[in-house]
């Protein structure tokens, strides 16, 4: 008898939906990046001489690090699906064992990205970048630092870009859809390894697969005998 490994629409469902927000997160993270190095340029050509320093590594350092992460989770759940989609009940996609490795590898990566986003989300929403400016050695007063900026229409906090809050808010739902996917892998896994138990212990109750009492009765007799004589 087959096991079919349950939740298969679940987890299809769930699978895809990783793949789609963690490709979206790439996408907005990459988009994120090209943007910051574009506005960067853009105020440093307008510095009519200055010397311009823009440090953002804390969301610079973390943004890499979460679209990297959303762009792994969406390959894990992509190398996923076909399980949940071809899971027919017999073959290699039913496998406990393959479900138990997707589901570890989900969890890892759901986990990576958690760990990513949970600063980032926090760099966004309570900083912004650090601007100072340099005429030779004099530094530029800040107010003629944030005039510039208003002309240029940009803004050094954080939650007021738009590219950013994308990154910020975005890849949850892929962390969200990775940690359903996760758990559904892993009940998945362990209701197949369980049906695929009792099934191999139903085969031998009904005497397909038992052992042969009376031949081991036999073989004992034999031994005995051997040793008598």
């Amino acid at each position: 008898m087959s096991t079919v490994a349950p939740y298969r629409l679940a987890r299809l469902a769930s699978l895809f939906l990783s793949f789609s927000f963690g490709v979206i997160g790439f996408g907005v993270g990459v988009n994120a990046l090209v943007k910051s190095n574009t506005a960067k340029d853009q105020l440093r050509q307008n510095a009519n001489g200055a010397t311009v320093n823009i440090d953002t590594a804390d969301v610079f350092k973390s943004g890499v690090v979460v679209t990297v992460a959303s762009g792994l989770l969406a390959l894990a759940s992509l190398f996923a699906l076909p399980s949940a989609l071809l899971s027919s009940g017999r073959g290699r996609y039913s496998s406990s064992r393959l479900l138990t490795v997707q589901s570890a590898l989900l969890g890892f990566l759901t986990v990576f990205l958690f760990a990513a986003l949970t600063p980032f989300t926090d760099f966004v929403a309570n900083r912004q970048a650090k601007i100072s400016a340099f005429l030779g050695a004099v530094p530029v007063p800040d107010s003629i630092i944030q005039q510039v900026e208003a002309g240029l229409g940009a803004t050094p906090v954080y939650k007021n870009i738009d590219y950013l809050k994308n990154t910020a808010i975005l890849p949850w739902f892929a962390f969200l859809f990775g940690l359903t996917s996760t758990i559904l892998t892993f009940v998945a896994a362990r209701r197949t390894a369980a049906a695929a138990t009792t099934s191999g212990f139903g085969r031998n109750i009904g005497g397909t697969n038992a052992p042969s009492y009376a031949a081991d009765d036999e073989k004992k007799a034999n031994v005995e005998t051997v040793q008598q004589v």
